[in-house]
């Protein structure tokens, strides 16, 4: 079972590679592009200072993973295969 901190790492990692390549096929603009950034970089900010020194997280914060998820596969232009992706790493604990 892999640790909070790695599933993090890959979503962040996913979620910059699939924006990024959204941006590169103009299915976003740059300014979308930021925002979604920006987004992510928050939550991922916010997992990484508050859980520096544990493994475990708390309710409320798998309520914010789980918001931001359901958000993203919401957009159109995330690819089904980066939804089936995140959709397995979000099932590996839940």
């Amino acid at each position: 079972m892999r640790d909070q901190k790695e599933r993090v790492e890959t979503i962040e990692s996913t979620m910059k590679n699939e924006f990024e390549y959204a941006l590169e096929l103009n299915l976003i603009t740059q300014e979308q592009y930021n925002n979604y950034l920006q987004e992510l970089n928050e939550l991922t900010s916010y997992i990484y200072e508050k859980y520096k020194d544990s493994l475990a997280f708390y309710d409320e914060d798998w309520i914010k993973i789980n918001d931001y998820y359901e958000k993203i596969v919401a957009l159109d232009f995330v690819r089904t295969r980066t939804k089936n992706n995140l959709e397995l790493i979000w099932l590996i604990e839940m």
